[in-house]
């Protein structure tokens, strides 16, 4: 969210989509917190069948056509993608077929998480992952599932039904382009907005990287540019509301308005969000963590000191009307208003910035890797990482808050 000129991250979002980046068994049907079902976007593991060594089953006959596809698509066969495609499903197929293609798709690999199960009309239903990763050299593979039906005809396999995803590369008709950490695409509708968001991003990622305290930073970067039917729609992201510019889904990407790609405030909006990619890695951590996430990701995008100018008047107010003298604060309620909003945001900021200052940027780091990736305490982290019990740390803070 835009709030006071600064950047707002869409915290709820990104808890969800690093939660479904990291799950390891949950299937296609893991639920989220609020018990719905987010179909086809799961982490689920599989092994496919081993191939038999007479007639070839179901799961043979299914894996070779999806090996096939796999192939095709990496060489740029467009027929050869298409082949095994049902009636009605070449529009999804094409579109498919040109936005992986210029994401840079490296790797497509098919499993069957399941044995294919006969349908009353003869069909076969399978769930099938791959596991992909975009951009030249790229390494860090990330799972997608879909639920596929199937017709087998004289022992040939084609595809009768794909389940249309959400992943903004499944769901829209992809633009991209490079550069030298960032990959940036868009529909045709923002082409000519990407080369601007690259610029930037290239610029962020730089940033960002000297913040890989734990883990190497990403070997790209993706940024997806959104208008406003993709914002909605992409990775099920309905509920996050228009006003919010840019939310993570980890080493996955993140996504971004369209309308934001001419702001002065760019580059902090992508060094933000990459700062949740370096920062979080594949763990949101808890919602009392919300100050800890939020305010690192601001500091790392405060390099002039433009996002906290930007955020202190609305600071200020907060501490005289409302403020309980926390820094360990959890989102902003449902019903806050863009001020308040902004006044948490800041605070997060100020404290982060304060362990920084008093203990050094290393130790806030260390302290920030034991609360949020390794759920510690902050009683533990605190005396373990500061040396000093942390009600004292957390008055301190609340003290620079205050006369901020």
């Amino acid at each position: 969210m835009l709030v006071g000129g600064v950047v707002v991250a869409a915290v709820l979002v990104l808890a969800l989509l690093v939660w479904i980046a990291s799950a390891g068994t949950g299937g296609p049907a893991t639920l989220t917190a609020n018990g719905h079902p987010l179909p086809g976007r799961s982490g689920a593991s599989g092994a496919a069948a081993a191939p038999s060594k007479g007639e070839p089953t179901v799961s043979d006959q299914i894996l070779g056509v999806l090996t096939q596809q796999s192939q095709a698509l990496l060489a740029g066969n467009h027929d050869g993608y298409l082949a095994a495609a049902g009636g009605g499903l070449q529009d999804g197929f094409n579109r498919r077929f040109g936005s992986l293609r210029a994401l840079g798709v490296q790797s497509w690999t098919p499993t069957l998480v399941d044995k294919p199960a006969q349908n009353a009309d003869g069909t076969w239903s399978v769930l099938v992952r791959w596991d992909y990763c975009f951009g030249k050299g790229c390494t860090q593979l990330f799972p997608q599932v879909v639920q596929t039906s199937w017709t087998i005809t004289g022992g040939k396999a084609s595809i009768a039904k794909y389940e249309q995803t959400s992943e903004p590369w499944d769901a829209s008709s992809l633009q991209a382009v490079t550069g030298r950490r960032v990959i940036v695409a868009g529909s045709g509708a923002n082409a000519s907005k990407l080369q601007r968001v690259l610029t930037k991003a290239d610029q962020a990622a730089d940033i960002a990287d000297r913040y890989a305290h734990w883990d190497p930073p990403p070997k790209w970067y993706i940024v997806y540019v959104a208008g406003e039917g993709e914002w909605k729609s992409w990775w099920d992201n309905g509920d996050i509301g228009a006003s919010y510019d840019g939310y993570s889904a980890g080493p996955r990407g993140i996504v971004m308005q369209a309308s934001d790609a001419g702001q002065s405030w760019l580059l902090s909006l992508l060094s933000h969000e990459f700062g949740h990619v370096v920062t979080v890695g594949e763990d949101y951590g808890g919602i009392d963590d919300w100050w800890l996430v939020e305010g690192i990701a601001d500091y790392i995008s405060d390099r002039d000191g433009s996002t906290l100018r930007g955020r202190l008047p609305d600071v200020r107010h907060f501490v005289k009307h409302g403020w309980d003298g926390s820094i360990t604060m959890g989102p902003p309620p449902q019903s806050a208003s863009n001020e308040e909003i902004d006044a948490r945001y800041g605070i997060a900021l100020i404290s982060v910035s304060c362990l920084a200052k008093k203990f050094g940027e290393p130790k806030m780091l260390d302290f920030f890797g034991e609360v949020v990736r390794k759920n510690a305490s902050l009683e533990s982290a605190s005396t373990g990482v500061l040396g000093q019990e942390w009600a004292g740390v957390a008055s301190y803070c609340a003290g620079q808050v205050r006369n901020a």
